[in-house]
């Protein structure tokens, strides 16, 4: 089945605008229902970085009901990302959300405003080199430091400073998905990408699950929409761009690393000179040093010689 390659910005904002595949696609990459979510529209947005890089970023404010019957409310901010920069700006966004407070009702069944628990979802179009598997949850857990026993407890302080990620490789996804959260982000997997359009992906996955099913149609009319297509063709333009523009840097930074080579070369070769010239220095100063002494004792030879001549003189 022909789609739209959702690793592009354009179509995976589109993708997610469907709240129904972001409510399923969300939930199972966190193993919790979601019942109900809603995107707050003046937080998602693109950014452009130096050299066409982007990240796109969704704010979602959603009830989790756990596996435990527990509900609560949360804010997922989920960033996503097509190649590798600076991680300041994903810590930007993160910094930017601790500050927010939402309505909620406190325990005397009062609205307050307080801040909201973070999960933060990190899409990445990139492979990290040190994280192999395509998904990895970084969780937090409360333990003991002095036993070691780790605490089944929570704490709001603790929940407001802290949170959970997840990351996703897209690179790094299994070819044959083994859980029901591979299967459904084998729709992002690079391996259905065809030779000879990057824009769309040939999907041979499974097409069983409703969510996918979902997915599918609606990044199939996503590669049919004109205006979509003319803004991948956009991305891919500063995809060149950047691209171009990191050869030129890293040129530019070997070029410098062989002057400062050559400098250093240089450097070392003065320096060597120097040595050179010290040690002959040292060589002539010794060579004198041994002159001198020779000389003394020859003098001493010479003045004990004279001091026997003198005593043969002096006898009758």
């Amino acid at each position: 089945m022909i789609i739209a390659n959702p690793i592009y910005d354009v179509v995976f904002k589109y993708l997610l605008e469907d709240l129904e595949i972001a409510r399923g696609l969300l939930s199972t990459i966190l193993g919790d229902e979601i019942l109900s979510l809603e995107m707050k529209p003046q937080e998602t947005s693109t950014e452009k970085a130096g050299g066409g890089i982007s990240i796109l970023r969704f704010d979602f404010k959603a009830i989790i009901k756990n596996k435990s019957g527990e509900q609560y409310k949360v804010l997922i901010e989920l960033q996503k990302a097509k190649k590798a920069f600076d991680v300041m700006r994903f810590r930007k966004y993160l910094g930017e959300n601790y500050r927010k407070e939402d309505d909620v009702i406190n325990d005397k069944g009062e609205p307050d405003k307080r801040p909201l628990p973070i999960i933060s979802i990190y899409f990445l179009g990139f492979p990290l080199e040190n994280i192999h598997s395509g998904v990895v949850k970084i969780n937090r857990e409360y333990k003991d430091v002095v036993t070691q026993e780790i605490l089944n407890i929570k704490e709001d302080f603790v929940e407001l400073l802290t949170h959970d990620s997840y990351l996703i490789q897209a690179k790094k996804l299994p070819p044959k998905a083994r859980t029901k959260l591979e299967r459904i982000l084998q729709v992002f997997s690079p391996i259905y990408q065809t030779t000879n359009d990057q824009h769309q992906l040939d999907f041979q996955g499974n097409t069983d699950d409703p969510l996918i099913k979902k997915m599918l149609d609606r990044l199939g009319r996503a590669i049919a929409d004109e205006e979509i297509r003319e803004n991948m063709d956009i991305e891919d333009e500063l995809d060149r761009v950047f691209d171009r523009e990191m050869k030129k840097l890293a040129a530019e930074k070997d070029e410098i690393i062989a002057e400062k080579d050559e400098v250093i070369a240089e450097k070392d070769e003065v320096i060597a000179e120097k040595d050179g010239i010290i040690i002959e220095k040292d060589q002539l100063l010794m060579e004198e040093k041994k002159r001198a002494e020779e000389e003394i004792k020859k003098n001493l030879e010479l003045q004990k010689q004279i001091e026997e001549l003198k005593k043969h003189l002096k006898r009758p």
